[in-house]
């Protein structure tokens, strides 16, 4: 996992860093930033808790261990979406490497909804991971997300296609609770072929 991820729009900081990333004050400063949007977000928190089965403050505890853990074995990966320069945190992306394939999830603060961010994100993510060994992305929705229409409708406007349900759980009877979808590496390739078959196409119109 790269340390720091470019957008179009936003930069995505790497929160949980390898032993052999370096390491900055600024880096960690960033990566402090997100806990002010606990507070105001508490509602919208709950359901990033609920999704990966944490209920009390042991619980939590205990998840951020085993993400860190996992973060120094290269298994997952925790990014914080920075809209492009700002020191102004608005979400987060989790990434979790399931052999060459990577689970995502992505949280995005109430009060900056709708303005792009995270669809900015979801692009920069795979352009990384596409261009390193990675086959395939899944994307899963929570049913239970008051949200759940609009966060799939991004994600089938993403070019991502429904598949069943694959992957490590996060606890017993998910395969009943999500919706789950994929884009693999030839899904995006073909994608950016056709991106830079219509802007050849747009320039000799001109």
């Amino acid at each position: 996992f790269d340390a720091k991820i470019n957008g179009s729009t936003v930069d995505l900081q790497l929160e949980f860093k390898a032993p052999n990333l370096p390491e900055t004050e600024k880096d960690v400063k960033k990566a402090r930033a997100f806990f002010a949007l606990f507070k105001p977000n508490a509602p919208r928190l709950k359901l990033l808790y609920d999704f990966c089965g944490i209920k009390n403050v042991v619980q939590a505890k205990e998840t951020m261990k085993e993400w860190l853990e996992q973060a120094r074995n290269d298994e997952s990966a925790t990014y914080y979406i920075y809209p492009k320069n700002t020191d102004k945190c608005v979400g987060c992306v989790r990434l979790k490497r399931l052999g060459t394939m990577i689970e995502t999830g992505f949280w995005i603060a109430q009060s900056e909804t709708g303005k792009g961010y995270m669809n900015a994100a979801a692009q920069a993510v795979e352009k990384m991971l596409f261009e390193k060994d990675i086959t395939e992305i899944v994307r899963r929705v929570y049913k239970e997300n008051p949200y759940f229409d609009i966060v799939q409708h991004n994600i089938l406007k993403a070019n991502y296609k429904p598949c069943s349900f694959k992957g490590v759980t996060f606890k017993p009877g998910d395969e009943r609770i999500f919706e789950t979808y994929h884009k693999t590496k030839e899904m995006y390739q073909n994608e950016v072929a056709g991106r830079l078959a219509t802007i050849v196409s747009d320039k000799k119109v001109r």
